[in-house]
């Protein structure tokens, strides 16, 4: 792929979706958009970047969803996640008791991983969950993405990457060579397609945002748009996740850390000043984590 070629599709990707990248993902770009090409019966990228230009607004779509991230797994950083399970829920369940909602939200979905590993963890560590309100919300700009999710279907590989095999029986069932999310898990969650930059037209209040590895793909501007636009989706109190070893300047605005927890944040409530904490000001005790469950083979569940 030519430099200027690259070029285009970077600023295309700044201006549609405001991810920010550079040369070193060259690769990665040139990779997609090839298979792109040939999924898609182009001659050449030439001929696709001519149509662009054009200002063909439904492709510009469809090669934005192409160019975006996908990369995960179910409870990815496994030890973060443990630490959700195991720290950060009881707290949740405690001080939302009097009322039994809790709402969650999944910010760059992916194909629902994140997203179906809070219900995993819900459902392990809540009691009597059937008289709660409990919803968890994925969204991702990738339609491909999103209707995967709500497809509730991985193959051995995708739930081998985070799962023990006692966890794959206990919300699986198995479809031939492939592996569906047990109907109690998938009616907690709900999918929808959103772009980041898009304003927000959701009206509930978040308890837990998961915004993990997401907000270090997009221009500083963005990063802080997007800050406040969760910010204020979040009452006084509110849990954000960012992703491990993600740094985002000027979050200290909107949320403080979490002693004790990697990329764990509280939201401070400036723009929320009247709503109540949902967590205590201090640190949450911290429980020791399992260690990661080794991969599973698939010939484990054959009989």
């Amino acid at each position: 792929m030519r430099k200027q070629d690259f070029d285009f599709l970077i600023n295309l990707l700044r201006e549609n979706a405001g991810w920010e990248f550079d040369e070193e993902q060259y690769f990665i770009i040139d990779k997609k958009i090839s298979n792109f090409i040939r999924e898609k019966g182009y001659t050449s990228v030439e001929e696709l970047i001519s149509e662009l230009r054009a200002g063909n607004k439904p492709l510009i779509s469809k090669v934005v969803e192409n160019l975006a991230f996908s990369d995960t797994s179910f409870y990815r950083d496994y030890d973060i996640f443990c630490k959700f399970e195991d720290n950060i829920l009881p707290h949740i369940r405690e001080n939302n008791r009097a009322g039994k909602k809790i709402r969650f939200w999944s910010l760059g979905c992916s194909t629902g991983q994140e997203t179906y590993s809070i219900a995993f963890a819900i459902k392990r560590k809540f009691i009597g969950l059937d008289n709660w309100d409990i919803s968890i919300l994925g969204t991702d700009i990738s339609s491909y993405a999103i209707a995967k999710a709500q497809h509730a279907v991985y193959n051995n590989f995708e739930v081998q990457m985070g799962l023990s095999a006692q966890m794959i029986l206990e919300f699986f069932q198995q479809e031939d060579n492939q592996w569906k999310i047990n109907s109690d898990i998938s009616k907690m969650v709900e999918f929808r397609r959103y772009n980041m930059l898009d304003g927000l037209t959701f009206t509930s209040q978040y308890e837990v945002i998961f915004c993990r590895n997401v907000l270090r793909y997009f221009v500083k501007e963005y990063q802080q748009k997007i800050l406040t636009q969760i910010s204020r989706c979040q009452p006084t109190g509110g849990i954000l996740y960012l992703g491990k070893n993600e740094h985002i300047p000027g979050i200290d605005k909107y949320y403080r850390a979490l002693e004790g927890f990697d990329c764990v944040y509280i939201n401070r409530g400036l723009l929320n000043k009247n709503q109540q904490n949902t967590l205590p000001v201090g640190n949450v005790p911290t429980k020791t984590s399992t260690s990661m469950p080794s991969f599973v083979r698939p010939d484990m569940f054959k009989h």
